[in-house]
């Protein structure tokens, strides 16, 4: 009850200083905007820092405008009624879904070997890694000339390194060299996390790095509904596009510098891109990509039939998980599943999250749509 109570201060003195800074934004008096946001705040189930974030804070907004978010904390609520939470880690351990994966046939990375922390690790020849003279062994002859090192358990791109092979040494994205049994020993010592995926660096489809000008992954998240009969359906698509000298697409609520833009699934056409307002307040619109100055409205992603039809065959394959927000990479060789999420964002910078929730609702039948009706609404 205490931390309960601590915790409500803290978001209440957090509310009232992010609305001194809404209220020079927008314009408006500071008590419009505190009301405005604490009501929002409890009606809706935003958290004050998600709320500013989506440029909610502006005490004029319509209830038609306001309708199109989500909050994380009710949306989750929908996808704990459709999924199991006991099977979290079949999807947030990458070892156990890239295992899972390769034994059905479904396209992901090369899978090269899992490293723990407390036990001995797996490579794909089938051998068991169990001293750190196995895995310098395994580094240094049986390992691709590049490869991508993850926390198994790893979130929001945090901890994923990109290397390659030089002479006898290993280079990673940022031009910092180590030897085999420095990157072992770098993930036995990890503070955070107990256990690695080493994967293949997969490269972008050339009409990518043509819109893009990096080669650095960058994926499409396809998120997908399986309703009642088995059946599934897309809900929601956009693009991931990497900014500056980010390593992976993570966008991290805008937080990161990276952008997102809407994909027209029966095209794969993008619509403008989207991005944090530089002063970390709602979202603004970027119609050119900054680098290539290449318009992203009209540009059409490569392969986007199949990257859809992957998902489509995919989806029930991991049933009683129903709702997953899969990233899926586009590459040369065709579309490949990188990862699947169980807890998938709500995508509300797209401003269209009403919609989303509408096809969940409608593809699920069995969920009484009791308290779920109200979050559209306005009071």
């Amino acid at each position: 009850m205490l931390r309960r109570s601590i915790k409500k201060a803290r978001q209440l003195i957090l509310t009232a200083r992010l609305s001194v800074k809404a209220s020079s934004m927008y314009g408006s008096g500071y008590f419009a905007v505190l009301f405005h946001a604490l009501r929002l705040c409890r009606e809706r189930q935003f958290l004050p820092a998600e709320a500013f974030r989506l440029g909610l804070f502006n005490p004029m907004l319509s209830c038609d405008e306001i309708s199109k978010y989500i909050s994380r904390k009710n949306f989750t609520k929908v996808q704990k009624s459709l999924n199991p939470q006991s099977w979290e880690p079949f999807l947030k351990n990458k070892g156990i879904l890239y295992r899972f994966c390769l034994a059905l046939g479904i396209p992901v990375p090369k899978l090269y070997a899992v490293c723990f922390r407390e036990t001995a690790g797996w490579c794909f020849t089938g051998a068991i890694l169990a001293t750190p003279d196995d895995w310098v062994e395994f580094f240094d002859k049986k390992l691709a000339s590049e490869f991508v090192i993850k926390p198994s358990m790893g979130a929001f791109g945090k901890g994923v390194k990109v290397f390659g092979k030089k002479d006898d040494r290993y280079v990673d994205s940022f031009g910092k060299f180590y030897t085999a049994g420095e990157i072992y020993y770098n993930m036995i010592s990890d503070p955070e996390h107990d256990s690695f995926v080493i994967q293949e660096r997969l490269k972008n489809h050339p009409a990518i790095i043509q819109l893009t000008d990096t080669t650095q992954l960058q994926t499409a998240r396809i998120s997908t509904v399986v309703d009642s009969n088995g059946r599934p359906c897309i809900v929601h698509t956009h693009f991931k596009l990497i900014m500056g000298t980010c390593v992976t697409d993570t966008f991290e609520h805008g937080l990161t510098g990276n952008m997102q833009a809407k994909v027209a699934l029966d095209s794969g056409v993008l619509e403008p891109a989207i991005r944090m307002a530089p002063d970390g307040s709602g979202i603004e619109t970027v119609p050119i990509h900054p680098k290539t100055k290449i318009p992203f409205a009209g540009f059409r992603l490569p392969l986007w039939p199949q990257a859809c039809a992957l998902v489509m065959e995919t989806a029930p394959k991991f049933l009683p998980l129903r709702t997953i927000g899969w990233d899926v990479a586009l590459t040369p060789d065709g579309p490949v599943i990188l990862e699947a999420n169980i807890w998938w964002d709500p995508p509300n910078h797209h401003r269209h999250s009403d919609e989303i929730l509408d096809a969940m609702l409608r593809s699920t039948r069995e969920i009484s749509l009791k308290g779920y009706a109200s979050w559209g609404r306005c009071r």
